[in-house]
């Protein structure tokens, strides 16, 4: 790798200051000067720590090591290093000194908060964003990025919404071999959400009834359908569509941030705009996990888990609690730590997801669970060896497979070896 020639004019010139004997114009020229020498050393530590990545001497740590800075400003500039190589003219810039750190550091934790469609558009503007930084203040040219990547967050989400709802088709057709009628078909996120929570409810109205209780799922999907659409249904329908939507308060407010988490309760990711326009159009039901307003803890009121309170759970649990296990939350029954026969409560912190296998091996297989405080999840088996500790995943859908990816990679990254003095 060939680097840029070092501002040698600006060393020198820095080397032998007298601070106390320049005029205003000297201090004005100086300060200049030490603003060139900062971008270029600045820019150095980008190359620097880009080929620290490739041996796997993780970049953050180095800094930290070597440089003394606290682990907070190690990772910027492992970041800054990173945007960097997705935004090459920045690098020149900041190189020649054109623009600073701080301009790198803003387009930098803009493209940390965005999935990588958005990001390919974003950086389809660096010729514009490198002519803003240079013109503006780090401050001002943070807030332009802020409003860019919003703006096309807004546009690529809302397009692909519309794409979804283009999309939308149910097929029919019946099997001459069978006799039997077959449907299938793909559904726009919002349908999907109205489809499958009237079909969750209908399908737990009919367990409900005598003989159903170990029927098949499935079985009781397909007859749960045809209640549905011929009015046969078992299930009290509301009159308006209940929208179930996760989404931190953040985001809501002020749009996407780098811990974003906005979806509907099956999983699926949705625009910022469609969850503000459900939160209009629906009868939103607000899952509240302290007691605060909706009644979530019920004592020894009533024995089942309310709709608040499986929505309060559906907020915490993508599916089963216990370790490892993938069944869909909607799969899973509500258990009780204590039992309600035991003289445990309704409430909410007693209260948590088991898929049909992991409850019957806390009932008849001799498990035992603790929950903590923050809901970690101890589970130990029979003989009383722990069998796993799981602490909460809030975070949910691509975010929380992105956020163990991450966790995985830095947990096989080498070992860092030792550094000379």
């Amino acid at each position: 790798m060939i680097l840029p020639v070092p501002p040698e004019g600006q060393f020198m010139s820095l080397a032998y200051l007298v601070p106390a004997d320049l005029s205003l114009a000297q201090v004005v020229d100086a300060t200049h000067s030490v603003r060139v020498v900062r971008g270029w050393i600045d820019w150095l530590e980008t190359q620097l720590a880009s080929r620290s990545n490739e041996l796997n001497l993780p970049a953050a740590d180095l800094f930290a090591r070597t440089e003394k800075v606290s682990a907070a400003e190690a990772r910027t500039k492992d970041r800054r290093s990173k945007a960097l190589e997705d935004a090459p003219s920045f690098s020149d810039a900041l190189a020649s000194g054109s623009v600073s750190a701080a301009h790198a550091d803003a387009l930098a934790n803009t493209t940390a908060r965005l999935g990588d469609e958005i990001k390919d558009v974003f950086l389809g503007h660096e010729a514009s964003l490198l002519d803003e930084a240079r013109h503006s203040t780090p401050e001002h040219f943070a807030r332009h990025c802020r409003s860019l990547a919003d703006r096309i967050s807004k546009d690529q989400g809302v397009e692909r919404s519309e794409h979804q709802k283009r999309q939308t088709t149910l097929r029919r057709s019946i099997c001459p071999r069978t006799g039997m009628g077959r449907i299938s078909g793909e559904l726009d996120p919002e349908l999907t959400e109205r489809v499958f929570g009237a079909l969750d409810a209908e399908v737990a109205a009919l367990i409900a009834k005598p003989g159903n209780t170990d029927a098949d799922r499935n079985h009781l999907a397909a007859i749960a359908l045809g209640n549905l659409v011929s009015g046969g249904h078992q299930a009290i329908r509301p009159t308006i569509t209940e929208a179930v939507v996760i989404v931190d308060l953040e985001t809501l407010r002020d749009g996407l941030h780098q811990d974003s988490v906005c979806e509907l309760s099956h999983g699926i990711e949705i625009p910022v705009e469609m969850a503000r326009r459900l939160a209009c159009n629906a009868n939103i039901v607000p899952v509240v996990l302290n007691g605060d307003g909706v009644p979530l803890d019920l004592g020894r009121a009533q024995r089942f888990a309310n709709h608040n309170q499986r929505l309060a759970l559906r907020a915490i649990y993508r599916t089963c609690a216990f370790d490892g296990c993938d069944v869909p939350f909607e799969r899973c029954e509500i258990h009780h730590l204590v039992p309600w026969e035991h003289g445990g409560n309704t409430d909410l912190k007693d209260l948590l997801p088991a898929c049909e296998h992991h409850h019957h091996q806390v009932h008849e297989g001799g498990w035992t669970i603790k929950l903590a405080p923050d809901r970690t999840l101890t589970t130990r088996q029979s003989d009383g060896t722990i069998w796993a500790q799981t602490p909460l995943e809030i975070r949910t859908g691509t975010r929380a497979k992105r956020d163990r990816q991450r966790q995985r990679e830095r947990t096989s990254d080498q070992t860092m070896p030792p550094l000379q003095a």
